[in-house]
């Protein structure tokens, strides 16, 4: 916030006053004072529109009021009016005239306003004031009530700055037709239900319903992207070099299963090198980079069966050996790491040390493992993060629920959490 304050030179107001002595009455002073300051002083409109300290008043305090009056000049100052965020009432195009303030005053209407009109010249631009619209989205979502479900492929509920997606990617590749659905219960809780057949795929096209929170890694019109074309949040995507802490905080995450060949559930982000915001860059197949996973869950025998980087899980691969990161009080093992993996990225996937399990509440710290990351050749902090995101991978003869009461996730000390909409 600045200031600029006008007073015409003592020497030129000493010279008028004589000359005004010798030629004119007293009774026209104000007249002649008034016509030498609009002549030679008159002040000129700021980058926002606003006149510098004020709205230009009369000499008898008539200028541009905020709420109802300009500051407490007396009357005869050289120039009334109110200071630079000088405006009507919230909502109201111009203020009534008010008596003429000092010259450093900086009264005025409240900076929300729409600008009051002075008497000696136009009043600042429209203000901020006034009712703001529904809350939705860019693509017009209101928040998820509760009792909302879709089981529309690729569909999303909005619950505040994150989404549940109906994320069938797998069962479309494949031209399967996988039942899912994401909802918000009655309760306030939320998640999604699955009933994948015997698509075929051998592993590689599962589906992935899912919390996000952010924007895809793919490029903006890409065609392996499978959600909205904007970021969920303002808190993401970020540079790595621009996070000082990341976090996600998961309440009651359950899966229930009533056929369970192949699942997990587990918690992701993604890296890409460009600016996950702009389309895909030319002659690319694509914008991302990394995709790193960390399993809470999965079912028994899940490849690689025989231990972390066991079967073929490193090949291709850049580390030599099972590294472990320590996040949330946790340990996690690196299991499988491929530099080119699936449409071409590289692939992180780290396990909870306490073995498979079905149920997780608590604190994953996310910097951890952007810190391990950025020690791998070929990582930079110029690299975003372009989302963050809880799901599931359901593949073939796989039926159940996932359902969770709370998620929050943080980047830099701001925290999200999930906003459920009223009936």
């Amino acid at each position: 916030m600045f200031e600029l304050h006008f007073a015409p030179p003592a020497h030129a107001l000493e010279s008028l006053f004589m000359l005004h002595a010798r030629f004119v009455s007293l009774g026209s002073l104000a007249s002649l004072a008034s016509f030498a300051l609009l002549t030679n002083c008159s002040p000129s409109a700021d980058d926002s529109g606003a006149l510098p300290n004020g709205s230009g008043g009369s000499e008898v305090g008539a200028g541009g009021a905020g709420t109802g009056g300009g500051g407490d000049g007396t009357i005869g100052g050289p120039s009334g009016g109110a200071g630079p965020q000088a405006g009507g009432a919230p909502g109201v195009g111009a203020g009534s005239s008010g008596v003429g303030g000092d010259v450093n005053s900086n009264a005025g209407g409240a900076p929300t306003g729409s600008g009051g009109a002075g008497t000696g010249s136009g009043g600042g631009t429209p203000g901020d004031g006034g009712a703001g619209g529904p809350d939705v989205d860019k693509e017009g979502k209101p928040n998820a009530a509760p009792g909302s479900m879709s089981s529309v492929p690729q569909d999303y509920l909005r619950i505040g700055d994150i989404r549940i997606l109906n994320n069938n990617w797998g069962s479309e590749d494949l031209g399967c037709n996988t039942p899912m659905s994401v909802f918000v219960r009655q309760d306030s809780s939320f998640g999604w239900t699955f009933d994948r057949p015997s698509c075929g795929g051998q592993g590689s096209k599962p589906d992935f319903p899912q919390i996000e929170f952010g924007i895809h890694p793919f490029g903006i019109g890409n065609s392996l992207v499978t959600s909205p074309e904007f970021s969920s949040t303002t808190l993401l995507p970020k540079k790595l070099s621009e996070i000082q802490s990341a976090s996600v905080t998961v309440e009651n995450l359950n899966i229930s299963l009533e056929a369970e060949e192949s699942w997990n559930i587990t918690f992701e982000f993604w890296i890409s090198d460009v600016d996950p915001t702009q389309p895909t860059p030319q002659g690319r197949a694509h914008s991302a980079f990394a995709e790193l996973m960390t399993f809470w869950g999965w079912q028994p025998g899940r490849w690689p069966k025989d231990g972390p980087g066991q079967n073929g899980a490193f090949e291709g691969g850049s580390v030599s050996g099972p590294d472990q990161v320590g996040s949330g009080g946790r340990n996690y093992t690196l299991w499988v790491q491929r530099d080119n993996w699936a449409d071409g990225w590289r692939y992180y996937q780290f396990r909870d040390n306490s073995g498979p399990q079905k149920n997780f509440s608590g604190k994953l710290d996310v910097k951890p493992f952007i810190d391990y990351l950025l020690s791998r050749p070929g990582f930079n902090g110029d690299m975003w993060v372009t989302r963050l995101e809880v799901g599931s991978e359901i593949d073939d003869n796989t039926r159940g629920t996932v359902t969770m009461t709370g998620i929050t996730f943080e980047v830099n000390g701001e925290a999200r959490s999930q906003v459920i909409g009223a009936n």
